[in-house]
């Protein structure tokens, strides 16, 4: 029994001290992106974005918005998208055989044109299509109705075959964009235009914005618990972390809420993979590995201050659901991509990249539920003392609750709006309580995605976006 003792104990103090390594490390990309952010970066100036819109001669985007059952609010994201301030651009909106009004509110409300039926979609292979749609109202927006796929992958390379631009953006349906999102990204392009492959962004809660027509009039952090508790999960990832790891070259996912890519490039690498539950972090891998493999220059950057506007699981089962498909897709890409880690062909990608989905993301869950299952039990047998137990607790969720406040902090100063007291004060409340219930209950979830299960999306009822008549 001593020996036994001995053992679980170490085993407990190792799971929490690699609890407190990976907020370290959190805490190493903090420096790294607030060093960063304090530089004359290219998606911070003022004079290339207030210029980038006038100039005749930029490179076209094509912005692809993948749609199932999004009547309500197809039309304002389409409309946003085409009150972006960047001039070369066309929208085309892809329709997976929605269930519900999707189609006809495109076709009603744009003024949709048929101009070709049951086109070809090649290069990469799709689902077949029904018809290709021109508004008469705006020739920048496309409609294409589809064959359903029930996999965005599909959509999105619809997309990809159908765009006239050199620059694709893949995006989620019920997103809205800060006017500037496509200008913030796109004169970090131009500051490498022969290097920049892949540009990600910031993604925030859609759920408290008010919308004018195409524009965003309100901004306020969530007063809904779970909400609340992913903006501080969000601003983490997106501000504190996802800058420093593309600084070096180690970024592995841009998220598929938003990615900017280089149209050429996602059609030598096939595209994204339909069959991948974890497509978004699939084509990143997949971008990196393809110029490694082959030695050729290349960057994926990391633009913070282009915003993305979507909506969050407002309540427990819908975000239980999305956080175990992440977690199934997670087990997804490490069975294909571990064994890149040790590779010394794969760089910063594979020790930083790689190395932190499989030490942290995998593993870490595994040893995290491990290290709170053997300290429960330690207590109940009496082989612990509960002062010390308590004190490691402290301790851990202390290092969380400093980088926690740290995102807060950050996000108030690099975007503006948050700042209001009410906001701040909710923002540090939930800040605390993100790592007193919710990060446990995400744990739980992560856990569970082990055990065999559907690994589709289930039902995800959209609230649709709160409008200033409607408020």
């Amino acid at each position: 029994m001593t020996v036994l003792r001995i053992v679980l104990t170490a085993f407990m103090w190792t799971a929490f001290g690699f609890t407190i390594i990976h907020f370290l490390a959190i805490g190493f990309w903090s420096l790294l992106s607030l060093r960063l952010l304090g530089r004359d970066r290219a998606a911070a100036r003022t004079v290339p974005r207030t210029s980038a819109p006038l100039q005749d001669d930029l490179p076209g985007v094509s912005i692809i918005l993948p749609a199932y059952n999004e009547e309500n609010v197809i039309a304002f994201s389409s409309g946003n998208a085409l009150a972006q301030d960047y001039g070369n651009l066309e929208v085309i909106v892809v329709n997976d055989g929605s269930k519900d009004n999707t189609a006809q509110v495109m076709l009603e409300t744009y003024d949709m044109e048929l101009v070709e039926e049951s086109p070809q979609s090649a290069p990469i292979e799709t689902e077949p299509l029904y018809g290709i749609y021109r508004s008469r109202k705006d020739e920048r927006l496309w409609f294409i109705d589809k064959a359903p796929s029930g996999a965005k992958a599909d959509n999105a390379n619809v997309g990809i075959n159908m765009a006239n631009h050199p620059w694709v953006v893949i995006m989620d349906a019920d997103e809205f964009m800060e006017t500037d999102a496509i200008t913030r990204c796109m004169v970090e392009i131009m500051a490498a235009p022969s290097d920049v492959i892949a540009v990600g962004t910031s993604l925030l809660p859609a759920n408290d914005i008010v919308i004018d027509g195409s524009q965003i009039v309100q901004r306020e952090a969530s007063t809904n618990y779970w909400v609340g508790c992913q903006l501080i999960e969000y601003l983490t990832a997106f501000v504190i972390s996802r800058p420093g790891m593309a600084h070096v070259g180690a970024l592995p996912i841009i998220s598929g809420g938003f990615g900017l890519y280089r149209r050429e490039t996602l059609l030598t690498v096939g595209g994204l993979d339909r069959h991948h539950i974890g497509e978004d972090m699939d084509l990143c891998i997949r971008l990196h590995r393809y110029h490694l493999e082959r030695d050729l220059p290349y960057r994926i950057v990391q633009a913070p201050e282009a915003i993305i506007w979507t909506e969050f699981p407002n309540n427990w089962k819908i975000l239980q659901r999305q956080r175990m498909r992440w977690h199934r897709g997670l087990r997804a890409i490490i069975s294909d991509n571990g064994k890149y880690i040790p590779r010394r062909q794969y760089g910063n990608f594979g020790r930083f990249g790689i190395g932190t989905l499989y030490f942290f993301e995998w593993c870490g869950p595994l040893i995290e539920g491990a290290g709170w299952i053997i300290m429960v039990g330690l207590l109940l047998l009496g082989w612990v003392d509960i002062s010390n137990a308590i004190a490691m607790l402290v301790a851990t969720q202390l290092v969380g609750q400093v980088v926690a406040v740290l995102s807060v902090a950050v996000a108030v100063s690099t975007f503006g709006f948050y700042s209001r007291p009410s906001d701040l004060k909710r923002m540090l409340w939930w800040a605390v309580c993100m790592n007193w219930g919710f990060r446990q209950m995400s744990l739980y979830w992560r856990l569970r995605s082990i055990l065999p299960g559907d690994t589709g999306w289930g039902e995800m009822p959209r609230a649709g976006f709160k409008t200033a008549t409607s408020t």
